[in-house]
């Protein structure tokens, strides 16, 4: 290796380690259309959305940031990843006209897991969920859902970080969808 080559890789080298945290917000959530869709195909009643909060065993500092690198990930939803999946909850309810702000039946819940590890080979993302659906003070179901997402990571961060945010924030729908499909739910929930 040349002189000149190392002195151009040194510079680019500390960028890459040394460079400034950045605070990355995820997008607000937008309804999927696979989602949406399965939940109008479904026999599911119209439900309310109440609290949703972490887990006391997630902590309130996993809620409101994941390090990815030298970056902080956070939510556009009052900072926090519990508001964000009531968000997302809400945003595939109401485009599947299944949002009832009226109605008895509500759905609360506890964010239980939130990781995000963007390595330099391989990318893991993990979301939890505790989801509690009530009527009445009488409680129709309550179960915990996890969704996981695995893929290939890369050395450089320009690639891999904005890759493991779509994975991450995928997992939100994929929750939501896991709801839906769950049996237990739509027996709860049923028409």
């Amino acid at each position: 290796m040349t002189q000149l080559t190392k002195l151009l890789i040194v510079p680019v080298l500390a960028a890459l380690f040394l460079g400034g945290c950045a605070q990355i917000p995820l997008t607000p959530p937008s309804a999927k259309a696979d989602i949406v869709e399965k939940a109008r195909a479904s026999r599911l009643a119209p439900i309310n959305v109440g609290s949703f909060k972490p887990d006391p065993k997630l902590g309130a500092e996993n809620d409101r940031g994941i390090n990815v690198r030298s970056n902080t990930l956070s939510s556009p939803v009052e900072g926090s990843f519990a508001q964000y999946l009531r968000e997302t909850l809400i945003v595939d309810l109401k485009a599947s006209g299944l949002y009832d702000a009226n109605s008895p039946a509500t759905m609360s819940g506890f964010l239980t897991e939130s990781l995000l590890d963007v390595g330099i080979e391989t990318g893991q993302s993990n979301l939890g969920a505790r989801f509690v659906l009530s009527n009445g003070g009488k409680i129709l179901y309550d179960k915990e859902l996890k969704a996981s997402a695995n893929w290939p990571s890369s050395f450089v961060g320009a690639i891999a970080i904005p890759q493991g945010i779509n994975q991450y924030t995928d997992l939100y729908h994929k929750l939501v969808g896991m709801l839906f499909d769950d049996p237990d739910y739509q027996k709860a929930s049923s028409k």
